[in-house]
């Protein structure tokens, strides 16, 4: 009888150190998991591109932290190679910039104007021409080339003070 009171007095103090031993533990892992976060977090890599906002990095070139935009990042929009010359670079630009711009809507025929016709939404993104044209304006900075196609043609280059529409010289 002196066993099982025993047993039945020290069953909650087992469970105590049971529970502490386990909140120790897990204490402990916490802890080691955060001091390798930590170290991950500043360990940096050699030939990665900073995961940081544009032009924050000092190691960017000049012409990256202009263009807000990186060489690898203009190819990949562009869908060209780094080795590609400049003729399939600017046919590219022109498909995608082209596949971007606004379709011309057709106009009703009078045996269909007695159907009734969704209105269509816009089917062009001038986002993404401004990203294509971008992409193109960075890889001929690059170059050493003159810049894309005139801001005439996509309405989104570059203005400055002075050379607007009736600026004189």
């Amino acid at each position: 009888m002196a066993i099982m009171e025993t047993l039945v007095t020290s069953a909650p103090r087992v469970i105590a150190e049971l529970v502490v031993t386990g909140i120790r533990a897990l204490g402990k892992a916490t802890a080691a998991a955060g001091q390798q976060a930590m170290r991950n977090f500043a360990h940096k890599p050699e030939n990665v591109p900073s995961s940081g906002p544009a032009g924050s990095s000092s190691s960017k070139s000049a012409i990256t932290n202009q263009m807000q935009m990186t060489l690898d990042e203009a190819h990949l929009i562009l869908n060209v190679k780094k080795e590609d010359p400049t003729e399939v670079i600017i046919k590219n630009y022109e498909r995608i910039f082209t596949a971007n711009s606004p379709a011309p809507v057709p106009e009703p025929s009078p045996s269909t104007s007695k159907q009734i016709q969704k209105p269509r939404g816009p089917t062009h993104s001038h986002y993404l021409q401004s990203k294509v044209y971008r992409a193109l304006e960075r890889i001929k900075a690059e170059r050493g080339e003159e810049g894309p196609p005139g801001p005439s043609s996509v309405g989104d280059g570059p203005v400055t003070e002075g050379t607007g529409k009736g600026a004189t010289s």
